[in-house]
């Protein structure tokens, strides 16, 4: 098949889109179909330390012109020209279109498709009204209209894909009425192992003690001040441990505030943006993971540290329960409850066998997030949408025919 993917955010920034973006367009190159990315030009607003290289060169990438929005230095945004992006696909010829954004790139591919008579799929991936406060707009009203706005977005799409159910449910109370498909965040689980033994690891990073991890971005939404109350209270009931942070953000430094007024500052490490194999040997060399955010739909940074054996310790809310299995993979606390979170940290950290036991349930539900299995489901569904726009009386399977589309006109091969 031939594949478009549409994205406001790409390489060489780097968020959980884009990782999902590219584990999708590298496994889809990967099992012989031809996938292209439009885009913006994010490259000037990011340093050229980027993982550019996880790519597979085999996926084509068109980047069209944007500019900074004022005030946001990492947003980028650009007027909705079909033109371009028309002209290339003409030329790229794809059976579908795949957005994965709401915003101008999302209406370019709406346009699009609809001028081209193409299937067009929708992936939702967050509750974006839980953002708004990042630009200061944290009103019942807007929050409202926001998720209105979401399902007659998606309304345009033949089919539409939430990684979690809980997402599926905000769609479709709020108007959706497009076909909802509940598909994992794709997951490349080579990238996230080492061979290295953690012992090793833990020498070469100066870690003479148990270490909890907390990955992800330094926004308010991600709740890491909860995360370093709890483990002041862990620190305080008498557990030697430490706390690593991995990532960055506008917050890092009021939450570095907050780890001196804790006094905890000295069991905190703050290292930064990781990628690559410095962030899988980080993420090996520590123990347990833990996160406080409660607006996580399938965050990639869970899913990763699993993948290395570290058992999870996430808040019910959002997606978390629907891969966290509480007792089995990790633990589930009640939101912003930094005693609770403290408590689970405490229990794992003491309870050696009760952490190794998650630690290997932690990997085998990783399993089911691998990338060939889940861009298995999408090819799937991607030939679903094909054929029902075709008329097609069963779908297309593509080892024996698929459907493509010459001069305006479809024919079966």
């Amino acid at each position: 098949m031939r594949i478009a993917l549409f994205a406001d955010t790409f390489l060489p920034q780097v968020n959980g889109v884009v990782r999902s973006v590219v584990t999708t367009a590298n496994e889809l190159v990967r099992r012989g179909h031809a996938v292209a990315v439009f885009t913006m030009d994010v490259s000037r607003i990011e340093g050229d330390d980027r993982p550019q290289g996880e790519l597979d060169p085999r996926v084509l990438v068109f980047p069209f012109p944007s500019f900074t929005l004022p005030g946001f230095r990492h947003i980028q945004a650009r007027f909705p020209t079909v033109a371009r992006p028309l002209a290339k696909l003409r030329r790229f010829r794809p059976d579908v279109i795949h957005l994965h954004t709401i915003f101008t790139v999302g209406w370019e591919a709406v346009a699009c498709a609809k001028l081209l008579g193409c299937p067009l799929v929708g992936s939702h991936h967050g509750f974006l009204a839980e953002y708004l406060s990042n630009f200061r707009l944290d009103y019942a009203v807007i929050k409202r209209l926001l998720r209105r706005y979401l399902a007659f977005f998606y309304n345009r799409c033949s089919a539409v894909i939430t990684p979690a159910r809980a997402l599926e449910r905000e769609l479709l109370e709020h108007g959706l009425r497009r076909p909802v498909h509940v598909l994992s965040n794709p997951i490349d689980l080579g990238r996230f192992s080492t061979t290295v033994h953690k012992a090793v690891l833990r020498a070469r990073f100066g870690m003479d003690r148990l270490t909890a991890v907390h990955l992800g971005r330094l926004v308010e939404q991600k709740r890491v001040d909860v995360v370093l109350e709890g483990f002041a209270r862990l620190r305080s009931g008498g557990v030697d441990a430490a706390l690593m942070i991995i990532g960055d953000g506008r917050e890092r430094p009021r939450l570095e505030t907050l780890a001196r007024s804790l006094g905890i500052s000295d069991r905190v490490v703050w290292t930064g943006m990781l990628h690559g194999a410095p962030l899988v040997e980080r993420l090996a060399a520590c123990d347990v993971f833990v996160s406080a955010s409660t607006t996580e739909v399938q965050p990639l940074v869970f899913l990763e540290a699993m993948a290395l054996g570290l058992p999870a310790i996430g808040v019910r809310a959002g997606g978390v329960p629907e891969f966290v299995s509480d007792g089995r993979s990790g633990s589930l606390v009640t939101p912003d409850d930094p005693g609770a979170l403290a408590q689970a940290m405490r229990k794992l950290f003491t309870e050696t066998t009760f952490r190794g036991a998650l630690g290997e349930g932690a990997r085998e539900v990783v399993k089911s997030f691998e990338a060939g299995r889940v861009v298995a489901e999408l090819v799937g569904l991607y030939e679903e949408v094909c054929s029902e726009r075709l008329g097609c009386s069963a779908p297309c399977h593509r080892s024996s025919r698929w459907c493509e589309r010459r001069s305006g006109q479809a024919t079966h091969r």
